[in-house]
């Protein structure tokens, strides 16, 4: 069993603020803010920034200070075809070996996602979101390209939570995906699910000036000039 120490868990709740915009692009941290905020010593505050740092979610300025950067957008296009390419071929797969306790398992996850949106809980739905697409990847044994896909789509989750939060998206568009796909793949639609898994991936693609022009202050400006 893996051991997770305070320095993980330290920098995965920083990671996981920076996503949900509790530390906001372009915001100004300082390691005694953080240690306040979250309750731990300096050492593991330092070491979690040094791992921020390496995936350019947080800069410094010298004598200036440490800042949250800005959504990448390139990134975050790069990550959604990565995402793209190898969901197509995840999710085909499923279908190959998805067996009766597979199928009560993942309807599982969709009826509490189902919940929790009914509860109007945003982060609880997202949780569970991720949570069907890993359970997939595990189901066919690559658990692991998710953990890989999620570690460089970071820009890409940032990006999505933003849609989440705003007022005027129906974010249950992502439950009733998810049980279009779970039916494909149940019932071996292998071009349906190719379809769906496409949709589902870029389904944000048509609003992004829409979101960018509301956070406008949240992007890399260079990043977004060709969505114009």
């Amino acid at each position: 069993m893996q051991n997770i120490t305070l320095q993980d868990q330290t920098y995965e709740k920083l990671r996981e603020m920076i996503i949900k915009t509790e530390l906001y692009p372009g915001q100004k941290i300082s390691e005694s803010h953080l240690m306040e905020l979250l309750d731990v010593g300096r050492t593991p505050i330092r070491e979690s920034l040094k791992q921020l740092k390496k995936q350019s979610l947080i800069f410094t300025f010298p004598q200036s200070g440490t800042y949250v950067s800005k959504i990448d957008m390139n990134q975050a296009t790069h990550s959604r075809f990565v995402r793209e390419c190898v969901e197509k071929e995840v999710m085909v797969e499923l279908s190959a070996k998805v067996n009766k306790k597979d199928e009560i398992f993942l309807q599982a996850i969709l009826d509490e996602q189902k919940a929790e949106y009914e509860q109007g809980n945003i982060c609880a739905y997202n949780n569970l979101d991720n949570a069907f697409h890993r359970t997939c990847y595990e189901m066919v044994g690559k658990e692991q390209i998710w953990d890989w896909i999620k570690e460089v789509s970071v820009h890409l989750d940032r990006y999505k939570w933003l849609h989440l939060e705003d007022l005027t998206f129906d974010y249950n568009q992502i439950l009733e995906e998810h049980e279009e796909l779970f039916s494909a793949i149940k019932h071996k639609q292998i071009e349906e699910i190719k379809t769906l898994v496409r949709t589902h991936i870029n389904f944000k693609v048509n609003t992004e000036v829409n979101i960018i022009e509301k956070y406008p202050e949240y992007f890399l400006e260079d990043t977004v000039k060709s969505l114009y």
